[in-house]
C-alpha cells in the first residue's frame, strides 16, 4: 500500500498544527458531507476512523529517515474485549476476564518508552500476540504473549523503536477471547501542552499521566448548610464552647463559626473587613510548591483564594495551569463568573512576575498556558 506524510496546517480532531501523520495516499470523500474530501486516518484518537480534509494538511515531500528510536508520545484510544469472528466459543463470561483501563499504562521519559499492561490472569499459556500498523494493515508482530511477558501477568513492550503511526495491540487467549489496544504514536513534541479543551484521554497524554483510558471521576458538589439549619441556642447561660470540630459559614456577606452543638462562637472581630484591609495593605498572596514536573499555586486575594495545579508545558508553553471552567465557576468559588476572567487574570500576571519575567499568558476554557 503506498502511503503519504501529511503535515497539519489547521487543528483537526486531536492533530494539532505542525503535527506529521503517515496515511494511506488517497483521497476519500466524506459519505455524511459531499463536499468534503481528504485523507482517511484509522484513529482520530477514540479509536474510529475519520478524515482529514484537504484545506487542513498539506503533502511533505522530505524522506521519512528511519531511525532506531522514535521518541514522540504514545496516545491510548481505545481498549476492547471481545471473541474473534471465527472463535468457537459462545460463553456469556469468559474465563479469562476483561482487560480493564487501569492495567494499560504509558509510561514516556526522554529517553526511555513503554507500553505496559498486565493479563486478567496469568497468561504464560495465552494465546498469540499481535502488533498491526492500522495504516497498511501489516502484521509487525506476531508471536506468543509469552515472549513479552515480565512475570505472570505483566506484557512489557519497548516503544522506541515504533515510528509515528497508528497502531492496534491484540492478545488473544486459546478459546479467542481477545484484548484489543488502539494507540497513536506521534512525533516529537506532540500533543502539545497548549491544547485547549482537549480530550480526557489527551489531557492525560499531556500531563504525562500513565492512565490514558480512565474515565474522568464524577464531579459532587455538596450542598452547604445554611446559618438556619446549623445555629441551635445555648443550652444555658453558663454554656462554654467544647473543643472538637468547628463549622464555618462564610460567603460575601459574613463570617461565622459555631461549634459541634451548633452554638455560634462570637469572632470579636469582622474577618471580612480584616481581610479586606489585609489585602489592601499587603496585597495579593501567592505561593508555590513543586513535586517533580508539577506542583501547586496558592493565590489569594480578598475573600477569594484557591490553589491551581500546574506544570511544565512544551514548545512555547513554560508552564500551563489548570483553571476551573466557567460551568464550575459559581459553585466552586461562590464568586460571580464576572470575577473570573480578572481574578486568573491577575493571578497569571503575578505567577509570571514571580516565575517568569518576560513572558505572556494565553487563557483558555480550562487552563492558562505562560508563553515564551
Amino acid at each position: 500500500m503506498k502511503t503519504v506524510r501529511l503535515k497539519i496546517t489547521q487543528h483537526c480532531h486531536i492533530f494539532q498544527k505542525g503535527n506529521i501523520l503517515e496515511v494511506e495516499d488517497v483521497v476519500v470523500h466524506d459519505a455524511a458531507n459531499d463536499d468534503i474530501s481528504g485523507y482517511s486516518v484509522p484513529d482520530i484518537g477514540n479509536g474510529l476512523p475519520g478524515i482529514l480534509p484537504l484545506k487542513s494538511v498539506k503533502i511533505v515531500v522530505d524522506n521519512d529517515d528511519a531511525s532506531e528510536s522514535y521518541f514522540g508520545k504514545c496516545l491510548l484510544t481505545k481498549l476492547s474485549n471481545f471473541y474473534e469472528q471465527d472463535s468457537e466459543s459462545t460463553a456469556a463470561t469468559p474465563n479469562a476476564g476483561d482487560l480493564l483501563p487501569q492495567h494499560i499504562r504509558v509510561i514516556h521519559y526522554p529517553d526511555c518508552q513503554q507500553l505496559m499492561f498486565h493479563m486478567p490472569r496469568y497468561a504464560y499459556d495465552a494465546g498469540a500476540y499481535r502488533l498491526i500498523n492500522n495504516v497498511t494493515g501489516e502484521l509487525i508482530e506476531n508471536v506468543r504473549v509469552r515472549d513479552h511477558l515480565s512475570g505472570g501477568t505483566q506484557v512489557l513492550l519497548n516503544t522506541l523503536p515504533y515510528k509515528p503511526g497508528f497502531y492496534t495491540i491484540e492478545a488473544v487467549w486459546p478459546d479467542g477471547w481477545t484484548h484489543q489496544i488502539r494507540f497513536i504514536k506521534f512525533i516529537e513534541g506532540y500533543p502539545e501542552a497548549s491544547y485547549e479543551n482537549p480530550p480526557r484521554n489527551v489531557e492525560l497524554a499531556i500531563k504525562n499521566q500513565e492512565c490514558h483510558l480512565m474515565p474522568a471521576p464524577i464531579e459532587t458538589i455538596q450542598e452547604k448548610k445554611t446559618v438556619n439549619q446549623i445555629k441551635k441556642p445555648k443550652p444555658y447561660p453558663s454554656y462554654v464552647h467544647p473543643p472538637g470540630n468547628v463549622t464555618v459559614i462564610q460567603n460575601e456577606k459574613e463570617y461565622r463559626t459555631f461549634d459541634s452543638n451548633g452554638v455560634e462562637i462570637e469572632n470579636g472581630i469582622d474577618m471580612k473587613s480584616f481581610k479586606k484591609d489585609l489585602a489592601l495593605k499587603f496585597g495579593p498572596v501567592a505561593e508555590y510548591t513543586q513535586d517533580g514536573r508539577g506542583g501547586k499555586i496558592y493565590y489569594a486575594e480578598n475573600d477569594l483564594s484557591m490553589e491551581f495545579y500546574w506544570e511544565f508545558g512544551g514548545g512555547n508553553a513554560v508552564v500551563v495551569i489548570d483553571i476551573p471552567e466557567e460551568k464550575y465557576w459559581e459553585a466552586q468559588t461562590k464568586t460571580p463568573l464576572a470575577e473570573r476572567y480578572g481574578f486568573l487574570s491577575r493571578m497569571a500576571e503575578r505567577v509570571i512576575q514571580d516565575k517568569a519575567p518576560g513572558c505572556h499568558f494565553q487563557m483558555y476554557s480550562n487552563s492558562i498556558s505562560i508563553l515564551r
